[in-house]
């Protein structure tokens, strides 16, 4: 077994589960905005859903920032229902999803006495593709805040680069000072998290607690279910 120095994390889904988050802050605000309250609230939120996959593509290629992926997601799918907004009324739409967003983002025991413990023998750090605006809000809620630092915190939006593009893991590695073969990187996105952090010469953990199947000839040093089932593996 490799001895690690350094353990990176992606950030959503894999220290907490964003993917319910987006679903609750999404549904709450569907239901309670003025360019959404009368529509169909799981027809919108498939929507938002479908079009906001769609337009991540972009984003990964550099095509849209965040602010555009954010405002085209609502406009196309408020117009599958007919209707046509301008950019400026996304903003509130953003801010009140974001606020619900956030609010249903809860600590989790297990999650951070596994962190607590892995901190205590590696640095640890986060990679992650997003807009900054949200990614410390998160850690804070999550209560783990402490365990990584802001200088050890790289969001795709400051650094200009998304996984698995090799610079951004190439970034991480040099403000971090440490060697390639010293990381493990640990996240829930084969292409971002596995195959991306093994062809920037890290090992990967792989999260899949739906069984998805691998997307290429990559191979994690291991497969997990639950983060807490990486303490043994370190």
């Amino acid at each position: 077994m490799p001895a690690f120095t350094t353990i990176l994390f992606d950030l959503d889904d894999t220290l907490f589960d964003f993917s319910a988050c987006w679903e609750k802050g999404m549904h709450q605000t569907i239901a309670t905005h003025p360019l959404t309250a009368d529509l169909d609230g799981k027809e919108m939120l498939e929507a938002l859903r479908r079009h906001g996959d769609a337009l991540w593509i972009d984003v990964i290629a550099q095509l849209y920032d965040f602010t555009q992926y954010r405002q085209l997601r609502l406009q196309r799918s408020l117009a599958d229902f007919g209707r046509h907004i301008e950019p400026h009324q996304v903003d509130d739409f953003q801010r009140a999803y974001a606020a619900a967003c956030m609010d249903a983002v809860q600590p989790d025991q297990t999650v951070q006495a596994t962190i607590a413990k892995l901190a205590e023998q590696h640095t640890l750090g986060i990679v992650t593709n997003g807009p900054e605006d949200m990614a410390f809000i998160k850690l804070e809620r999550l209560g783990l805040s402490s365990y990584f630092p802001k200088e050890r915190v790289f969001i795709s939006e400051l650094i200009g680069f998304h996984k698995p593009d090799p610079r951004i893991y190439a970034t991480a590695v040099q403000e971090l000072q440490v060697q390639c073969e010293q990381v493990l990187f640990v996240g829930d996105t084969w292409d971002a998290d596995v195959a991306g952090a093994i062809d920037a010469g890290f090992s990967a953990v792989w999260i899949n607690p739906r069984g998805k199947e691998p997307k290429s000839s990559h191979k994690p040093l291991a497969v997990i279910e639950r983060l807490e089932q990486l303490l043994p593996l370190v």
